[in-house]
């Protein structure tokens, strides 16, 4: 099992929050608020990320989880993967894992405008109506990103990442499910650490929390 540390009050109080109300994540009005401060020009996951981590108790909280996922894999190439955040719990056997997805502004006005820079007014505009939107309305909305691997612009939806998040989520969870790697070649959790020993099964549930602008989240549990 993973190591049995004691669970500080603000943690509990939050995962009382998110088991009593699914719909309202115990940190959704701080995010909400923190993203504001920021530019919709250069908020990205890692701002996110970033964000989130200062809500947990640094102790219990490990970001980028070093997990070897396929070692038949060359590196690159789907071998290795990080869990976003994974929360460490004693209280119990649950462990969470949150999969953090962010969705710029920019790069949903792109799709309704074919101006290069937009000002502050429009940007407000767009987030205030995606904050009444209905979610099959949120999910169905086209969003352009520039891709690293590809070196160029795609085209996808929300739903789209929504779903590859899930999917890469899944994928961490029954990594994790399997333990410690032995080495690199292996499959499992390859983190100095976490220490992970034999015991009862533990329970391991993860999140999958979409931020879209400054006052719309979207969220996927897997339990």
């Amino acid at each position: 099992m993973f190591n049995d540390y004691p669970l500080l009050e603000h943690w509990k109080k939050q995962s009382q929050i998110l088991k009593q109300n699914k719909n309202n994540l115990a940190y959704v009005q701080v995010v909400d608020n923190t993203l504001l401060v920021a530019s919709a020009y250069e908020t990205n996951e890692p701002v996110l990320q970033a964000i989130v981590e200062n809500l947990l108790p640094l102790k219990y909280c490990i970001p980028e989880l070093s997990l070897v996922i396929n070692g038949k894999k060359q590196k690159g190439s789907g071998r290795f993967g990080y869990s976003d955040i994974f929360i460490l719990s004693s209280e119990g056997d649950n462990n969470v894992i949150l999969e953090l997805k962010y969705i710029s502004l920019v790069g949903l006005i792109n799709n309704l405008n074919q101006k290069i820079k937009f000002g502050a007014n429009e940007l407000e505009d767009l987030d205030k109506i995606l904050e009444k939107e209905n979610e099959e309305s949120v999910l169905n909305r086209s969003y352009t990103y520039w891709s690293k691997e590809e070196k160029k612009t795609n085209l996808t939806t929300i739903d789209e990442i929504l779903n590859k998040g899930s999917n890469q989520l899944n994928l961490y969870m029954k990594t994790i499910s399997k333990g410690k790697a032995i080495n690199y070649s292996s499959s499992g959790v390859f983190d100095e650490r976490v220490e992970i020993t034999k015991s009862k099964p533990n329970k391991l549930t993860g999140f999958v929390i979409l931020v879209i602008g400054f006052r719309c989240i979207l969220w996927r549990g897997i339990y």
